[in-house]
């Protein structure tokens, strides 16, 4: 068999000119520089000092380059090296020295970046509604919450395999701690974010109260008046519960929570007292009942034999029995408006079961929510205030998707500068999701990090001059050449912020 006949006649030298690698990062630059991103950092992070590098340029590149798969600071290089398609580009000394800067400057620094940032996303959403007709809402199940803007908190552990200043052991290895805001409208698109001690814990009620108020601010203000927020249970808290109750309790506000809550002594006792008639089947990302066939079922498998399908969770309340139960009002602590749920499924092979689980053989989560009892329609049915709470696993998925964009990974050991280069990592992924929302459509709407690279970032092009302009040629036979096209004109259509 002949496997080298490809490779019969073909020579490779270093003389091309005119050609592109990663010419779809023009579209992450441009985007930066149409949404007012790019303007707005160079007068956040503005100097006396005259510079040949403006900082919050560099800061702009420095995080399309993170999104465009930067692990190191080495590896922005990628545009530098391109200047006759990007033009003048800082190097990798002077990312190194804006990264510095940023942290020398400290909280002033971090307000003024952060204020640069949401006056983009105002811009960035305001056409977003524009393109969509409204902001998307949030699935659940198959249903779309619309009108409502919605905030998960979740902390993840980056691992660190040299010393760095403040990576500690936690119960995942060594490294640190970020707890992340993400907004799920927009595809998980970061809002918040908090570089921490390895060491810091999953629920430190402090951490999580300034994030909480960070991502709120960090919303556009016509979207910070319907809330819904989520928090699983690593992160609960009495202090968070509490301002969530404060929150939603102001004038004119609404704010839905859904926190996980633990299975403690007196949940146990109440989940015993629950009868079998109370537990309302659970329903599936399609808002369908989950349940499978069972192992001795009928040959046909679209029977409808109650005997061949066992149904696989449920779910019930269990305010009543904890406020009102044998030992009184167990929940007097808590504000009036929570109220407790508990989901039971059979547990995996080799899941950890308390002697409870062990017993009866299912395996119990429970979650806190304010979502009144009086509440109309599909959202006031059990199986969708559970499924409502389950789908804060998306954000899962926008830390997993960081870690392909700069969150696995810091650069140095200064902390300062780790806390610089997370800002940075998450600008990167803010771009990525305006991206998907205001220029692509179809599959790469919905495409994580590593595949927009290779169909879009990472594409490869010709740079041609002539009539005193630069044409970018796109390779005509790349499957997504014309998905590339169509996203610049529509980024070059969007309007200038101001």
């Amino acid at each position: 068999m002949q496997v080298t006949g490809w490779s019969r006649g073909l020579e490779v030298s270093g003389g091309g000119a005119g050609v592109v690698s990663h010419a779809g990062l023009v579209l992450l630059r441009h985007l930066a520089d149409k949404t007012g991103l790019t303007g707005g950092l160079s007068a956040a992070l503005a100097t006396p000092r005259i510079l040949v590098h403006d900082r919050g340029r560099v800061l702009a590149d420095l995080a399309c380059a993170i999104a465009d798969g930067a692990r190191v600071i080495s590896d922005f290089r990628v545009m530098g090296d391109q200047r006759e398609l990007f033009g003048l580009v800082a190097s990798v000394p002077t990312a190194w020295r804006t990264l510095a800067e940023i942290a020398r400057g400290g909280a002033r620094a971090d307000r003024r970046v952060t204020a640069a940032v949401g006056m983009a996303r105002r811009h960035a959403w305001a056409q977003i509604a524009a393109r969509h007709g409204a902001l998307p809402g949030v699935r659940v199940a198959d249903k779309v919450l619309d009108g409502v803007a919605c905030i998960r908190l979740d902390a993840t552990v980056t691992l660190a395999h040299s010393d760095k200043e403040l990576a500690e052991a936690n119960f995942k290895g060594y490294g640190h701690h970020p707890l992340i805001g993400v907004c799920d409208n927009t595809g998980g698109e970061p809002l918040a974010w908090m570089l921490r001690r390895g060491s810091a814990g999953s629920n430190t009620a402090a951490d999580h109260l300034a994030l909480l108020d960070a991502a709120i601010a960090a919303l556009p203000p016509g979207y910070r008046r319907k809330l819904m927020v989520t928090c699983d249970g690593a992160g609960a808290s009495h202090a968070l519960i509490a301002r969530l109750d404060e929150l939603a309790a102001r004038r004119g506000f609404e704010l839905t929570y859904s926190v996980g809550w633990v299975l403690g002594e007196r949940e146990k006792a109440a989940l015993r007292l629950v009868p079998e008639q109370a537990w309302q089947i659970a329903i599936d990302g399609r808002g369908e009942v989950r349940e499978r066939r069972a192992d001795d079922a009928c040959a046909n498998s679209s029977c409808a034999h109650r005997a061949c399908w066992i149904e696989e969770a449920h779910v019930t309340e269990l305010t009543g029995l904890l406020r009102e139960g044998p030992h009184g009002d167990q929940l007097h602590a808590w504000p009036a408006t929570m109220r407790i749920f508990a989901r039971r499924e059979r547990p995996h092979p080799g899941a950890q079961l308390t002697l409870l689980e062990a017993e009866d053989g299912w395996r119990y989560s429970l979650w806190a929510t304010n979502r009144p009892a009086t509440t109309r329609g599909w959202l006031g049915q059990n199986a969708y205030i559970d499924a409502a709470h389950r789908v804060h696993a998306r954000v899962e998925d926008a830390i997993r998707t960081g870690r392909q964009a700069g969150l696995d990974h810091f650069p140095s050991f200064d902390y300062q500068v780790n806390a610089a280069w997370l800002t940075a990592a998450m600008t990167g992924q803010i771009l990525l999701a305006w991206l998907k929302l205001l220029a692509l459509d179809g599959d790469l709407a919905r495409a994580e990090p590593k595949t927009l690279r290779y169909r879009v970032l990472h594409a490869a092009a010709r740079l041609v001059r002539g009539g005193r302009k630069r044409r970018l040629k796109i390779q005509a036979s790349w499957p997504w050449a014309e998905a590339i096209t169509a996203a610049w004109q529509r980024i070059n259509a969007l309007p200038q912020a101001p």
